[in-house]
């Protein structure tokens, strides 16, 4: 019998022990980071509750805002000569937040990952193609570590050409790899122009994270590949690889027993049943370094005990689709990024849907917006078309541009920026 769990006890365990585990751990957490923090002390955490429902209404929440007002070392609770790495968030919606790791706090997430990565068919004899960034964003070295603990070989690409990474994934016979979610669109289109074949590769796995991507653009991805795409979910702050859809794809399983979820109304606060969207809350569980305690993410999402069909009983987080700042404001509307998603998919016949860009800035005291597209023929008329299509759609004006051939060699180095504000960038003249 072929095994389908990493930590079968772990993944399978009943929500009556998981609740009981959930408590004790949050118990240890708060108290840890009442005592060591910096942060935490100002907060002044009460330590002493007895379930859930204390733990909710008692405890306040943390935000990227205070981990930023607070300084790099603001919520430090170890020795700095103690401090194994550094990692920190990407910045793609403000700026970075730093995050510290001791080297006990790299082992113990290897373990936790490991079980995403082999949930996702990672194994020992796995040829894996790391195509995520190893600098100081964490998904590429943490996620290292964790395939590394299950035994599979890693190619640390990092950011690479589609023509480098096409090159080296044929060259090693690479059978999966990850990316950020828009690099797949970047290799499809980059191979298109080249007339390659992105099922000759022969890849089986393809891991997707960083970013929300469609059911559409995952048919497309599968479809170009010859292989299956699963979505995975993390944050710098907390860790990556903390979420993973298995082969139901039927939301992503959640390391529940390392960091504890709660979905929360954005307007009130309060905790949500299950299935009930709203914003995903996380508290580490005994981490050294850089504890948090009910962190608000910004990501929108739900979230489901239900036991899956894969037979794992760790609750399961809908995929995300927004973040609370995936909105553009201009000329007094809101331009929300899976609206534009939507909107440029009914486009798929005259540009790829998947990457794409909108920018605002002031010019002379007004306001202009650019729309940046791939579009499958340059040509005025089709161009006409899919401007006047979206114009129709936003009900205002404004410019469409095709990407330069040095803007697409960019767009495979991380994460695709949907939204570009410059306004807050200039200085207005009086």
């Amino acid at each position: 019998m072929v095994k389908s769990f990493y930590k079968t006890a772990q993944e399978t365990m009943s929500h009556r022990d998981l609740r009981a585990l959930q408590l004790e751990k949050l118990r240890l957490s708060v108290k840890f980071a009442a005592e060591r923090s910096p942060l935490y002390k100002t907060k002044r955490l009460p330590i002493d509750f007895a379930s859930f429902d204390d733990f909710s209404k008692n405890i306040p929440f943390t935000t990227k805002q205070e981990l930023l007002e607070c300084g790099i070392w603001g919520n430090l609770c170890v020795p700095k000569e103690h401090i194994a790495e550094v990692h920190c968030s990407s910045g793609t919606s403000n700026k970075p937040v730093y995050s510290f790791l001791t080297q006990k706090d790299i082992q113990e997430g290897n373990e936790y990952l490991a079980r995403t990565w082999y949930m996702q068919g990672i194994r020992e004899e796995s040829i894996f193609t790391m195509f995520a960034s190893y600098g100081l964003f964490s998904a590429g070295l943490l996620n290292h570590y964790a395939l590394r603990h299950i035994g599979a070989f890693v190619i640390p690409m990092g950011n690479a050409s589609a023509l480098k990474a096409l090159e080296v994934m044929s060259e090693f016979g690479s059978d999966t790899c990850a990316a950020v979610a828009s690099y797949y669109p970047y290799l499809i289109a980059a191979t298109e122009r080249s007339g390659a074949s992105l099922k000759n590769l022969g890849l089986k796995h393809l891991i997707a994270g960083g970013e929300p991507f469609s059911e559409k653009q995952r048919q497309c991805v599968e479809k170009a590949f010859g292989a299956n795409l699963y979505d995975q979910y993390g944050l710098c702050e907390i860790n990556t690889g903390l979420a993973g859809e298995c082969i139901e794809k039927s939301g992503l399983h959640i390391l529940a027993d390392y960091a504890y979820p709660e979905i929360i109304d954005l307007e009130t606060g309060e905790v949500l049943e299950d299935d009930k969207e709203g914003e995903l809350v996380l508290t580490t569980f005994h981490k050294e370094a850089s504890p948090l305690i009910r962190y608000r993410t910004g990501d929108i999402t739900s979230i489901s005990h239900a036991i899956c069909a894969c037979g794992r009983t760790m609750p399961r987080i809908a995929r995300t689709q927004r973040r609370v700042t995936d909105t553009l404001f201009y000329k007094g509307l809101k331009i929300e990024k899976p609206y534009m998603a939507d909107l440029l998919e009914e486009l798929s016949a005259d540009l790829n849907p998947y990457i794409w860009q909108m920018e605002v800035r002031t010019v002379a005291g007004r306001d202009e917006l650019l729309l940046k597209i791939i579009p499958n023929n340059s040509s005025k008329e089709v161009m006409d078309h899919i401007s006047d299509h979206v114009q129709k759609k936003l009900s205002f004006n404004l410019t469409l541009a095709a990407f330069d051939q040095e803007e697409l060699s960019r767009l495979g180095h991380g994460k695709l920026k949907n939204f570009i504000d410059h306004r807050k960038d200039q200085i207005q003249d009086p």
